[in-house]
């Protein structure tokens, strides 16, 4: 892993980036942590112009390594994505969320799945790759297979495993990752950590700072040529935003770079 592939989600930061004038402050602050990359995300796509988000990443040094496309557009409506991305000058995406996707009927599942890989096909066809994001509802299992199996299985999506929800879906993190990789379907990862609370509760946790032993995940991600180790933490519990991504970021400077 380089210093240059350390990327942040934007998502982490989404309260902090309301307007424009929020947007251009985040992103100076990103730069001054060290990251280099960014996955746009959690960021409304009409507050400025695909240039305007381009430029204003730019005069930090900043550059955007993939985004979230909105998941009912990206099934209706590729070329809008196709259109937003090429404006952005993006080739890598993912599909975030499986929303209202019935996941108690196999029909709908079937159906879902198929029209994910006609969109994966036509993506590809203009040099973008689409990978899918994962939560823990994926785990669940329709027609005798869990949905990210069959995800795996019945398309030929790239894979953008969150650690974090793959192993609170029951799943091994260090499994999907190899997986992902070992067929060559690894351009993204998301990094998230699992803490446990006082109250026994899960919590999201800076990397590092929890349970997961990142080590063999990290390295079967460099094996298999992940291009974006990325950094996410949906909620930080009050604490300052930036001062989380920061803590994960020294992490991964420090321990595999």
């Amino acid at each position: 892993m380089t210093p240059e592939q350390i990327s942040v989600n934007l998502y982490t930061l989404r309260e902090r980036l309301k307007t424009p004038a929020e947007f251009s402050t985040a992103i100076k602050r990103i730069a001054e942590i060290g990251f280099k990359t960014v996955q746009l995300s959690g960021v409304a796509n009409d507050m400025m112009s695909e240039a305007e988000f381009v430029r204003v990443c730019s005069d930090h040094g900043i550059t955007i390594t993939a985004t979230h496309e909105p998941s009912e557009k990206l099934l209706q409506d590729p070329q809008w994505s196709i259109d937003r991305l090429g404006k952005l000058g993006v080739t890598q995406t993912a599909y975030p969320y499986p929303q209202n996707v019935d996941f108690s009927n196999e029909a709908a599942v079937a159906k879902w799945l198929a029209r994910l890989e006609e969109v994966n096909g036509i993506l590809r066809a203009a040099g973008i790759t689409l990978s899918y994001h994962n939560h823990h509802i994926e785990f669940v299992k329709v027609g005798g297979k869990t949905v990210m199996e069959r995800i795996f299985t019945e398309t030929t999506l790239a894979g953008e495993p969150d650690t974090y929800w793959v192993q609170m879906g029951g799943g091994s993190p260090l499994e999907w990752v190899k997986r992902f990789a070992d067929a060559g379907r690894l351009p993204l990862l998301h990094l998230k950590d699992v803490r446990i609370a006082p109250n026994r509760d899960t919590q999201f946790a800076e990397l590092g700072a929890g349970v997961i032993d990142f080590a063999p995940i990290i390295a079967a991600a460099e094996a298999g040529g992940c291009q974006s180790f990325i950094i996410e933490q949906d909620s930080t519990y009050g604490r300052d935003e930036f001062e989380s991504v920061a803590e994960s970021f020294r992490y991964l400077k420090e321990n595999f770079t």
